[in-house]
């Protein structure tokens, strides 16, 4: 199983928080969407098993016309063998969907959505410089759902100054009531090269307390578990049958494709980075040269790269894996450890596979480190 990532790096408006590549400057649309085209032409040899899902991501996708989204999925169609059971996603903003453009973006193919919905609060919603209102979230759902795009993820995020327990606990609520397939939720970091990095440069942003933070991942596990969703990855849960497929095989150490400025590949062996400058990336293109840099993976990395997503997921590590595939065996004491995080109930170890749960989740990184050769 393989897949394509495919970045569109543009936007209307800066979101105060994000430091993705991205562009709020517009009239390079139609050359970027050639320069895409080229690039998964150029490149069409590099995968050579079946792609099994499609992830459109940014940026803002769905600031693209559906005529110019239809190129795009028609070019991979011709060029690539594709799988039977596709999972094609297009992560979109709720003030983008009307009842044509959903559609038009189910004629095209798509038949997963990532909504960025991030809070239902309004006033949260302003304060991340966000586009949309909570009413259109609704509205947005409705009108995905009416065109028959049922498998719906909704992007949420805990940890914003000002954001109280109880506006927390209304997000939520308001989250359940419209019954999304999938949610993927992320604390805030504050990053640098963005408006809420410069603000707490200066000192005019705080931070919420830890304390208050890890309050809100709690309430949210558990109030999502009784709902039935899986906690499957330390920031995604899932109801049963709805586990993102493009995104677990990042987790479980599957090839992919990334075509686009800043888009990253994986072949089991190297990654390779796509130049992030929109404008060298087109040049580029036109001039039919590929856009990376390419960087071959060392055992060590392979190995610390399985720990850090293995132990992200459901799935966890095995030692007989890092054995087998990576030809690294766990000393002793590092099997004693696994021993010890199975014994303070943050995961279960079978003397084989160490797998968190969501109190093991959020210490995964420290597991890492403690684990790497």
């Amino acid at each position: 199983m393989a897949g394509i990532y495919i970045h569109i790096p543009y936007c209307q408006k800066a979101c105060h928080y994000c430091n993705f590549h991205f562009s709020t400057t517009l009239n390079t649309v139609p050359d970027m969407v050639a320069a895409i085209k080229k690039e998964l032409f150029l490149r069409k040899n590099e995968i050579g098993e079946p792609v099994e899902t499609i992830y459109f991501g940014g940026g803002t996708p769905s600031i693209l016309e559906t005529r110019q989204l239809s190129e795009i999925i028609d070019t991979i169609y011709k060029n690539y063998d594709l799988g039977s059971n596709l999972e094609l996603t297009l992560e979109a903003n709720p003030e983008n969907i009307t009842p044509l453009y959903s559609e038009e973006i189910k004629k095209a193919g798509v038949n997963r959505i990532s909504l960025g919905v991030q809070s239902f609060e309004d006033e949260i919603l302003k304060f991340l410089n966000r586009s949309h209102s909570s009413d259109q979230v609704r509205s947005s759902v409705d009108h995905l759902r009416s065109a028959g795009i049922s498998n719906i993820n909704m992007d949420l995020i805990y940890g914003i100054p000002g954001q109280s327990r109880e506006m927390w606990s209304n997000n939520l609520n308001k989250m359940l009531a419209l019954e999304p397939n999938h949610i993927s939720a992320y604390a805030l970091t504050i990053e640098d090269k963005t408006a809420f990095g410069n603000w707490h440069r200066k000192g005019k942003l705080s931070t919420l307390p830890e304390e208050s933070v890890a309050d809100q991942y709690d309430e949210m596990v558990t109030r999502f578990a009784a709902q039935g969703y899986e906690h499957y990855e330390v920031s995604n849960f899932a109801l049963p049958d709805y586990l993102s497929r493009h995104n677990t095989a990042y987790w479980r150490d599957r090839q992919y494709l990334g075509i686009g400025p800043a888009a990253h590949s994986f072949n089991k062996r190297s990654r390779k980075f796509n130049v992030a400058n929109n404008a060298k990336y087109i040049r580029l293109m036109s001039e039919n040269t590929l856009a990376y840099e390419e960087e071959v993976l060392s055992k060590e990395e392979r190995i610390n790269e399985y720990l850090l997503t293995g132990l992200r997921t459901k799935y966890g590590i095995s030692l007989r894996k890092l054995a087998s595939e990576h030809g690294y065996n766990l000393p002793e004491d590092k099997i004693n450890f696994l021993k010890q995080i199975s014994d303070q109930e943050m995961g279960s170890f079978d003397g084989d596979t160490l797998i968190l749960n969501s109190s093991g989740f959020i210490i995964s990184d420290s597991i890492v480190i403690e684990l790497m050769p």
